[in-house]
């Protein structure tokens, strides 16, 4: 009942936390168990319930112990459908035995339940896929021997576009699931050989999901090469893509050329890059974006000129949303910063705050409307559903400003400062020509 009650009610926070959530291969997705389902781990609390919301059926969590403690805690734990693994990471000096975990893992795989386990162990805010631990090819191989049912793994690549920022877009990509039968065999003869294949498996799977790069530095090359040149590779791909699946592959086969390079010619990766680094540094010192250069004196102004007139127009209902939305909207923000500094959690600390202020907030209002101002009937209701309407409005305001503020600064430099803006021009040509010219050589 709990399990049913939080899926919900995480649904809909979902719905207003995220601006954009696209699912790719929902018909991949099995309807029962035995289940095994396997992520990459980027966003702590908020890959399981992104995750668990996509499946029709209840889902059970391997969790690290340490989420773990008193009888209540514990109790309420397992009826969200947690299950406690020990890990050495988390007590270095105790003896570890998974033995409840995976007698409890068996038998919920055995009653054809579906298992959430992230084979990374941790969770890191980067779009990387670490070394995966072994212990999800275990359970899988040895729940399927036990029951002796065909355990299915389901891997998932979860891909957000700002893991932290509220109203950020999240892309799900399901893969294909990995039949556990066919590994049974090769385990019976040798157990260990066995699960690792299994598990190097479950690594190329969820890589293929996923945007990898395998540091830093090559992850900010990639962005950068992304927001540049991302819309003359736009042709290439498919138009029947859904708009997140064509940026997820247009950002694979930059991240995969700029691997390439690295390795063939890597002079010329140290070149871009420094082109790269100099023109970005230029933009963020004139607080200038990069798409306001592609555009001629006349189209900035123009849409300038619309942008000014809107931000007119809607300062009124900009004001009435920011009014009642601000606190609900503040409050989940302020207690994440206040809770952690590890930026993996601010994202599920939001959403589950916000839960709990944006309708304690609202029936407030609404009650005041009602109490104070004597606001009954159709204008009551009325009045609650602007409430999360001036809410989204206000944000949306707030884009548009921030966006025309960047066409009016490139403006004055159109009528002050001229030769800054050639030569950013200049500049970000001869970047569009380097990368052409590796798009032919690739």
């Amino acid at each position: 009942m709990l399990y049913t009650f939080l899926k919900w009610l995480y649904q809909a926070g979902l719905w207003f936390f995220f601006r954009k959530l696209e699912v790719r291969n929902t018909h991949l997705i099995p309807d029962e168990g035995p289940l095994l389902v396997v992520s990459n781990h980027p966003n702590t609390f908020m890959d399981p319930i992104v995750i668990a919301a996509q499946l029709k059926q209840p889902m059970y969590f391997i969790a690290k112990s340490t989420v773990f403690g008193s009888a209540f805690q514990n109790w309420m734990l397992r009826q969200m459908h947690l299950i406690p693994i020990h890990r050495k990471e988390d007590n270095p000096d105790a003896t570890i035995s998974n033995d409840e975990a995976f007698a409890a893992s068996f038998k919920a795989l055995e009653q054809q339940k579906t298992i959430l386990i992230f084979p990374e162990g941790n969770s890191y805010n980067q779009r990387r896929l670490r070394k995966l631990k072994t212990g999800t090819a275990r359970i899988a191989l040895g729940a399927a021997l036990q029951s002796n049912q065909d355990v299915k793994i389901l891997p998932i690549g979860l891909n957000y576009s700002a893991p932290t920022r509220f109203r950020s877009d999240v892309f799900v990509n399901v893969g294909k699931p990995i039949s556990v039968a066919e590994y049974l065999s090769a385990y019976k003869q040798n157990d260990h050989a066995a699960v690792l294949e299994l598990t190097e498996e479950i690594r190329e799977r969820l890589e293929k999901l996923i945007v990898h790069t395998t540091t830093d530095e090559e992850d900010e090359l990639a962005r950068q090469v992304t927001a540049i040149y991302k819309e003359r590779l736009a042709p290439t791909v498919p138009t029947i893509a859904l708009p997140h699946e064509q940026d997820f592959i247009l950002t694979k086969g930059i991240v995969k050329s700029i691997s390439h390079f690295s390795q063939t010619d890597p002079e010329r990766v140290a070149t871009i890059k420094q082109e790269l680094n100099n023109y970005t540094n230029q933009l963020k010192r004139l607080h200038l974006q990069d798409p306001v250069l592609t555009k001629e004196s006349r189209d900035v102004m123009t849409q300038s000129f619309i942008g000014l007139l809107y931000l007119l127009v809607g300062f009124p209902v900009y004001l009435y949303g920011l009014v009642h939305n601000y606190l609900p909207y503040i409050i989940p923000s302020k207690i994440a910063r206040t809770v952690t500094k590890e930026q993996e959690w601010f994202a599920p600390i939001m959403l589950t705050t916000g839960i709990f202020t944006f309708p304690i907030f609202y029936a407030l209002e609404v009650w005041l409307a009602n109490n104070w101002f004597e606001v009954n009937g159709l204008e009551l209701i009325l009045y609650f559903l602007s409430l999360p309407l001036s809410g989204f409005f206000t944000l949306h305001y707030w884009n548009k400003l921030q966006h025309t503020q960047s066409h009016w600064l490139l403006l004055r430099l159109f009528y002050s400062r001229q030769h800054i803006v050639d030569k950013l021009r200049q500049q970000r040509q001869h970047i569009i020509s380097l990368l052409e010219k590796a798009q032919q050589d690739y």
